[in-house]
């Protein structure tokens, strides 16, 4: 720590409890909040280094980081001065950054496509709020260990729009050229008074040429960073940053690594966002984001939802191929979830906001606004309505087949449901969902048909319990009991077309893996998958489709087994079958000998 700062050091309204890590331009501190009850990151400037540049940029990232309100966008609490101390305190997030989430290990393509796309739409946010971060690169994304992603480092941030760029260009570009000189790599950032702000790494040719930077700026910085990530190497190339300028400006984009391994399709969108005229790129953030998520990497991870379990098995080629061309025809696009009242947790309409989420596979938005709602409760201590909020989020990650993170999110709300009836029930259903994906038949029949009986004021939810119930059954090969659990929720579930829709398919997987008739399998696989389509339910469909394909290659099993019977069947007598085949093998030769036909 500082020789000023100890433990247990008053900054402001902060008690100071350890050192984070420290800066060039000062320290972050955990600190706690003893008037709300809570912890948060306190970054304090030096106060023998600091200048008043120094000072304004710490004041101006507050004020700029308070334009956002958005689930991607570090939480600023409160920016002020204490003595000769600058502070700003900031929502504390406990998993490092980006950055080393990449170092750590190996990322699959569909892991990376996820945190750019959240960290893409905190950009995104800043830039509708009109700001432009100028510094965007993975060390300012801050990451929690339940999954949360976050921008964060506004210091460089400025309005979009006309103000302080009033020099000639060949000067700020001269300026540039300057800054660029002085830098002792092109990974060091420059904050220095003058045109050029930004880490030149990731900085776009607007930015190296000293002119104004905008959102596309932020758009070519995400790229260069989404490049790195999937390539393991930079698309640009410059021992310094001088040439490094030198080679953005050109557009010398460097060829992909040898055995690389991301489709086309991918580099076709992370390219045009590199592109060296702005105009060129994406004409916001949102539209690259809409490409990205629509992407076929993001479609294939869709299967996990457990939901659709028992529909991939024995039919997971054909599925998946059914899934990406019924995808593909849809193209489907969803409105963003609206943010989530942590006051309307314990009434029906979290039940409405929940199953929104799930059938139009929104899991990733919807576990984002759950931990905003459960931090919100927690703040205001409402440890209740923060326990439902984290038992929901556990639920729509064990959905996503992120067990490590719903097990997280279950353990906080099991730390905080206390006796309230409707937060043991949330956290029992959850639990259903994590042990039935875990593979722990036992255990989740049992916490599904505990959360069945705790909701039954709530007739989706206790639907949803008894799926969960009968697809943990199936699974253990108990057929006539999965049926009986599928009725059940199927009964429970008659105000909710939806979860009725999902049930009724689980009826037909059944159907179809007990040999039902494949031509009524067909025609009511075909009206379920119109139904999906009428109510606009993404799961719905897919699964609709999966099980319409297992159904037509099952007929085509039929019918080719019932051909190959009836041509090995003995219809002619022996005799004459002998001498008709010679026959015919002397037809099929160029030459028969005399022999052959007697």
């Amino acid at each position: 720590m500082d020789s000023d700062i100890r433990y247990g050091t008053k900054i402001g309204g902060f008690v100071v409890t350890g050192e984070l890590g420290a800066g060039g331009m000062g320290v972050v501190y955990a600190a706690h909040d003893p008037e709300l009850d809570r912890r948060v990151a306190l970054k304090v400037l030096r106060a023998a280094a600091a200048t008043d540049e120094e000072r304004m940029r710490m004041l101006r990232e507050g004020q700029a980081m308070a334009r956002v309100t958005h689930p991607n966008v570090i939480t600023v609490y409160e920016v002020g001065v204490e003595g000769s101390l600058v502070f700003l305190a900031q929502e504390l997030l406990d998993a490092g950054t980006l950055g080393k989430w990449l170092e750590k290990r190996r990322r699959s393509q569909p892991e990376i496509i996820d945190k750019f796309i959240a960290a893409g739409r905190g950009l995104a946010a800043a830039h509708k709020a009109g700001l432009v971060h100028r510094d965007f690169k993975p060390d300012n994304v801050l990451l929690g260990k339940d999954g949360r992603v976050r921008v964060s480092d506004f210091g460089l941030a400025r309005a979009l729009g006309p103000g302080e760029d009033d020099l000639p260009a060949a000067t700020r570009a001269n300026m540039a050229r300057a800054q660029l000189e002085l830098s002792r790599s092109p990974m060091s950032p420059l904050t220095r008074t003058g045109a050029v702000l930004g880490t030149p790494m990731f900085m776009a040719p607007e930015q190296h040429n000293g002119e104004r930077a905008d959102e596309r700026s932020d758009q070519f910085a995400f790229s260069v960073a989404l490049y790195r990530a999937l390539y393991g190497a930079w698309p640009f190339e410059g021992k310094t940053a001088v040439a490094l300028a030198d080679a953005v400006i050109a557009g010398r984009l460097q060829k992909p690594p040898s055995g690389a391994k991301v489709p086309a399709w991918l580099r076709k969108i992370v390219v045009r966002g590199l592109a060296t005229d702005p105009a060129a790129r994406y004409p916001s953030m949102d539209a690259m984001l809409a490409e990205l998520a629509k992407a076929p990497a993001n479609k294939l991870r869709k299967i996990v939802v457990p939901v659709v379990a028992i529909a991939l098995v024995g039919g997971a080629v054909v599925g998946g191929y059914a899934l990406r061309t019924r995808d593909d025809e849809r193209q489907q696009t969803h409105l963003p979830l609206p943010n989530l009242d942590p006051k309307l947790l314990t009434i029906d309409r979290n039940v409405a906001w929940f199953s929104a989420a799930v059938e139009r596979d929104q899991l990733a938005e919807a576990a984002e606004k759950y931990d905003m709602a459960g931090a919100l409760a927690r703040d205001n201590t409402q440890p209740a309505a923060a326990s439902i909020a984290w038992s929901s989020g556990a639920l729509v990650l064990a959905l996503q087949g992120d067990l490590d993170q719903a097990r997280a999110h279950l353990k906080d709300s099991e730390a905080s449901k206390g006796s309230d009836p409707t937060a043991i029930a949330y956290a029992d259903l959850a639990n259903a969902a994590i042990l039935r994906m875990a593979g722990d038949f036992e255990p989740a029949i049992a916490r599904a048909t505990e959360c069945e009986k705790e909701f039954a004021t709530t007739p989706e939810l206790a639907a949803l319990c008894a799926q969960l119930h009968g697809e943990a059954v199936a699974e253990r090969g108990d057929r006539v009991l999965a049926r009986q659990a599928f009725e059940q929720g199927l009964a429970l579930a008659a105000h909710s077309e939806v979860r009725a829709l999902a049930i009724k398919l689980d009826l037909l997987v059944l159907d179809l893996d007990e040999g039902g008739k494949l031509d009524d399998i067909v025609a009511r696989a075909t009206a379920l998958q119109a139904d999906a389509d009428r109510l606009g339910g993404t799961t719905p469909a897919i699964r609709a489709a999966i099980v319409l394909a297992r159904a037509h290659v099952a007929q085509a099993e039929t019918s080719r087994r019932s051909r190959i019977s009836i041509a090995s069947s003995p219809t002619r007598s022996r005799t004459s079958t002998r001498g008709r085949t010679r026959a015919s093998r002397c037809t099929r030769r160029r030459h028969c000998s005399a022999m052959t036909t007697r």
